[in-house]
Formats: C-alpha cells, structure tokens, sequence
C-alpha cells in the first residue's frame, strides 16, 4: 500500500474504541501552540446516485399537472443486497416535493441485466433487492400544480436497508452500515418548453396503453446505445382503440378492442385507422413490407434487432433536429416517399401491427433524428383533444377521472381514454 503525505497537510485517521473513525488534520499555518481540531469522520455511502440525461423537461398532462419526468440510477457499492425504503424528491432549500414508500419505490424500479424483471415475494418480503455490485434505474414522476411551482432542480433523500453480505464475509463487509439515508441525484429542470403537434390520429375511444408516467413497456426502455443509457421513449404513447360504450357497461376486457374474431388483425377496432402528419414536414424513411405480427404474439427473438422492433414505420423531419417517428404500420399502407413535402392533418399511412406489437396500435413519438433508440427522446404536447376518462389498471373500470373534457397543449397520460376530433 503507498502512502502520499503532504509537507504541509498530514492527516491521521485513528480507530476509536467504538469502531468510529476520527480524522484530525494539521492546519497548514496558524498561531504557534495551536492545536488540531476535528473536522468529522470518514463514512461509507453505499449508493452512487446519478441522473440519466437529458434534463427532463416539463409537460402539461391530461390531468391537468404538470409532470417532470426523469431516471436516477442507483450502483449498490455494498457487498450486501440492498432495498430502498423511500424516496424523497428535496427542492434546493430542502423542501419535500413528492415521496415514494418501499412498495411505491419498488413498482418504479428496474435492475440492470435482468430482462426477467423483479416479482414482488410473499409473506411481506422486500419486493425489490438491488444485489451487491449492481445497479437499479428509478423511473420517477414529479408533478407540480403549475409551470411557475416547478423548482430549478431537485435532489433525492434515499433511506436504504441492507441484507446479509454477500461477499466478503469476515472482512471489509463489516463496514458497510445496515441502514443509510444518502442525498444525491441532483437533476436540472431544463426551462425550454415542450413542442406542439397535431393529432397523430383522428376519431374516438383511443386509449394510452403505454405511455407517461409510471413504468410501462415505454418507461422501461432504458437501453446502452452510443456508449450512454438512454431513455428513448419517455414521452413515446402507444394508442389503440376501444370501444367505450362496452367497456363503460363491463369493464376493460379484450373483447372491446375487437370486432370479431380476435385472431384476425383486421377486426380490432385500430386497424387500418389512417394515421396523420402532426405537423407540415419532410418524409425522411419510409418502411413498408414487414408482416403483420399475428395478434398475440410477439415475435421477439432471433433476427429481430433494434431495427426492426418498429415494423413498418415512417419519419418526418419537422424541423432540425427535430423528428416524427410512427411505428406498427399496417404493410404496404405508406401513402408517401422519402423527400415528400407533408401537411399536418394529411394521411401518411393506415395503422397495423408489424413489428414487435402484440395488437394493433400507434406507437408515436418524438426525437433528434429517426434513429429513436440513440437519440434524445422529445417531450410534446398535443395541440387540441378530449378526455373521456381514465381506465383503472385493477378494476378495469373507466372512471371520470380527471375532469372529461376538452384539453389543449397537453399530453393524454398512460391508461386515458381520448377522443380526437
């Protein structure tokens, strides 16, 4: 082991009889006779806590808050398992903001390399443990009344328990501590301003079936591209449709997506829906001859690449660095080439299930370029829509909630049932 000392700084760290560490240092200069003061002691933070890029920005929803949405990666250092307990999001003077307990923290939790996902144990276990030397992505949520309540930045105060080691028995495990609260994961709140876009589709009873905000088959996709975990597909909706009448009457079931038998794609209520330029553009890709995926299915596996998860799919450059992307296109369906001038409003292509889709639906976004999986993934709002009511995950039951009624500027959030007229 080496050693660098100092001329003029030396500092001694002894053992007390408790097994605290003391630090003393020597003052550089001072009064002859002066003496050393304590300046506090070493201690372990098992948790290294950061932020996933870029700087999330706020979004109006269709329940009227405005949502910060954003990742916090967590590496367990400790050679002991780890269960977050809670999770404070703090403004700079200290301020609690939003609050997660154990349950809530683990429903928003993903651990790195386990595509199995975390299953919740019985008899009151932790339902999520982030092994020693692995790292857990947080997908949080802060809602705020309006724009104006939104902070500059938040932080996080997380409580965190620790389990029997799992390496280093007898040795240096004995310094981990049982319980820790850590404040770190500092994230800037950008102040730009979502962008604004047209329907993507028109007509009633299309619900979000993923979507912002909570962990969803679009919040989940955190994946290692360009040397960077990306969020690309915070703000991505998948919109099918339903009919609300029936789902009003029973609750949600499958049957209210389709229209006879439910083995043919062309009998759910979404397919061959025309699918609509959001803004006036330019038709930068176009991909038209995958197959449908025969409902139910989901054809992940060999051959499959981040290429092709989309199906059939078009782009549209809105701007620089700007980009449409509309995946699970019917085959065959796009009514336009590469270099063709578009105007919002104007159908581009019919609605499918190609691609890595189970049933038929819109999957819509925007990003910095076509390639959505590398790129920065573009919050937006939708310029005008309606909201019928919100679908409960348990239940099934469509409530009224939030207020139904006309929206602008706003985003519909996962399970809200829209009309776009």
């Amino acid at each position: 082991m080496v050693f660098l000392v100092s001329a003029s700084v030396l500092t001694a760290c002894t053992l007390l009889p408790d097994g605290e560490a003391s630090s003393t240092s020597t003052p550089e200069s001072g009064p002859a006779g002066s003496s050393s003061e304590a300046v506090g002691t070493d201690e372990i933070s098992p948790l290294v806590i950061g932020a996933v890029a870029p700087d999330p920005i706020p979004v109006l929803g269709s329940d009227e808050l405005f949502h910060v949405a954003y990742e916090l990666t967590v590496l367990n250092f400790a050679p002991r398992p780890a269960v977050i307990t809670s999770v404070e999001t703090l403004t700079p003077d200290g301020e609690v903001v939003a609050s997660l307990n154990e349950d809530e923290v683990a429903a928003r939790t993903m651990i790195l390399a386990d595509y199995g996902g975390a299953e919740p144990v019985a008899d009151g276990d932790p339902a999520i443990r982030i092994p020693a030397g692995k790292t857990a992505l947080l997908v949080l949520d802060d809602t705020y009344p309006s724009r104006d309540a939104v902070p500059a930045t938040v932080t996080h105060r997380i409580t965190t328990t620790f389990g029997s080691p799992e390496s280093g028995d007898g040795g240096i495990a004995v310094l981990w501590p049982d319980e820790v609260t850590q404040t770190g994961g500092t994230v800037t709140i950008s102040t730009d301003q979502p962008v604004v876009v047209g329907a993507p589709l028109r007509g009633h009873g299309w619900i979000v079936e993923n979507g912002c905000c909570t962990l969803n088959a679009h919040r989940n996709v955190l994946l290692p591209v360009g040397g960077r975990i990306n969020g690309a597909e915070r703000f991505a909706i998948d919109m099918s449709r339903i009919d609300v009448a029936a789902t009003r009457e029973h609750g949600y079931e499958p049957s209210v997506e389709v229209d006879g038998d439910p083995a043919q794609n062309e009998n759910y209520l979404a397919y061959g829906t025309p699918v609509l330029a959001v803004a006036d553009a330019t038709v930068v890709a176009v991909h038209a001859s995958d197959p449908d995926t025969p409902p139910g299915e989901l054809p992940l596996g060999p051959g499959f690449t981040l290429a092709n998860l989309g199906g059939n799919m078009v782009a549209l450059e809105l701007a620089p660095d700007l980009f449409a992307v509309y995946y699970h296109l019917a085959p065959g369906s796009p009514t336009v080439e590469v270099g063709d001038r578009v105007s919002e409003g104007e159908e581009i292509a019919r609605l499918g299930n190609s691609g890595n889709s189970s049933a038929a639906h819109l999957h819509f976004q925007l990003s910095r370029t076509p390639l959505v999986f590398s790129s920065d993934n573009v919050p937006y709002v939708l310029d005008e829509f309606s909201v019928v009511g919100t679908l409960d995950a348990e239940s099934g039951e469509l409530l009224d909630e939030p207020n139904p009624g006309p929206r602008r500027d706003a985003l519909p959030l996962v399970l809200t049932v829209v009309d776009f007229d």
